[in-house]
C-alpha cells in the first residue's frame, strides 16, 4: 500500500517535511498529553514564549493554548480535519475575538447547519471525506458555531463570501 489509511483516503495529509523554517517553528505538545513543547532544530528566534504550559478549556472550546500567557491569541486544538489541525482566536479588541476556523469546515453552509458534511466513493468503492474524522470534525463545527452565536467573527480558510464582503480587511489592501 502506499501509505494511505481508511481514515486518510481522500484527503490530504501529506505535507513536505521542510515546509516551514527551522529557526522560526517549534511543534506544540500533543493536546491529549504525553509530548512536551520543543523547538525544531536550531531554533533560535521564537522569542520569549512560555512553551512549558499545558493546553487548557477555554469557553465551550476543550483544549487551547495560550500562546502569549495574556489571552491575546489562542491556538485552538481542532480535531477532525486532518491530525494536529488548529485554529486561531484572537482578541482584535476590548470586546472583539475573531476566530480562525482554517479547514474546519469548506462551506459556511455546514457552520450554519444547511449542509452536512459530505463524503463519497473513490474508484474502488471507499467511502471518503475531506476530514479524516468525521465525527470530530462536527463537534469541532459545533463549537464554532456556538462560538459564533456569542458574537465572535469566524473566518474560515476557504470562504468567497467572507472575501467579497470584507477583503478590504486583509493585511496590505488598498
Amino acid at each position: 500500500m502506499d501509505g494511505t489509511t481508511a481514515k486518510s483516503r481522500g484527503g490530504h495529509s501529506f505535507f513536505e517535511h521542510d515546509l516551514l523554517p527551522e529557526n522560526r517553528s517549534f511543534e506544540l505538545s500533543d493536546p491529549a498529553g504525553g509530548t512536551q513543547n520543543r523547538p525544531r532544530q536550531n531554533s533560535t528566534n521564537i522569542g520569549n514564549l512560555d512553551l512549558t504550559q499545558a493546553w487548557q478549556p477555554y469557553e465551550n472550546m476543550p483544549k487551547t493554548y495560550d500562546l502569549f500567557g495574556d489571552g491575546s491569541l489562542l491556538i485552538v486544538d481542532s480535531p477532525g480535519h486532518l491530525p494536529g489541525h488548529i485554529n486561531l482566536l484572537a482578541r482584535t479588541g476590548q470586546d472583539q475575538l475573531v476566530y480562525l476556523a482554517g479547514d474546519a469546515f469548506h462551506d459556511r453552509r455546514l457552520l450554519t447547519g444547511e449542509k452536512d458534511i459530505g463524503t463519497w466513493h473513490d474508484a474502488e468503492g471507499h467511502v471518503c471525506c475531506i476530514h479524516t474524522d468525521k465525527e470530530a470534525a462536527f463537534a469541532t463545527i459545533r463549537r464554532i458555531r456556538e462560538l459564533e452565536a456569542q458574537g465572535v467573527e469566524v473566518i474560515a480558510a476557504h470562504d468567497p463570501n467572507w472575501e467579497k464582503m470584507n477583503g478590504h480587511r486583509f493585511f496590505g489592501a488598498n
